[in-house]
């Protein structure tokens, strides 16, 4: 079997009956392990739908 086409979709409830989909396709080619691949577009969807949240560093300015 060759695989030629990798297609990753996801969805993300946001809440009130609403969600937000997103779907990557990347095309291969001979060289392409199929494996990686769909690792990275499952890596590079849940980015999009849930980024990871920023870390403050604080500042001499910031009062704790």
């Amino acid at each position: 079997m060759k695989i030629e086409t990798i297609t990753y979709k996801r969805v993300k409830n946001l809440g009130n009956y609403q969600t937000e989909t997103m779907e990557v396709t990347a095309v291969l080619d001979q060289y392409d392990e199929p494996d990686q691949v769909s690792e990275q577009l499952r890596v590079l969807v849940k980015n999009q739908l849930f980024p990871p949240t920023p870390v403050s560093v604080p500042t001499e300015t910031d009062n704790f």
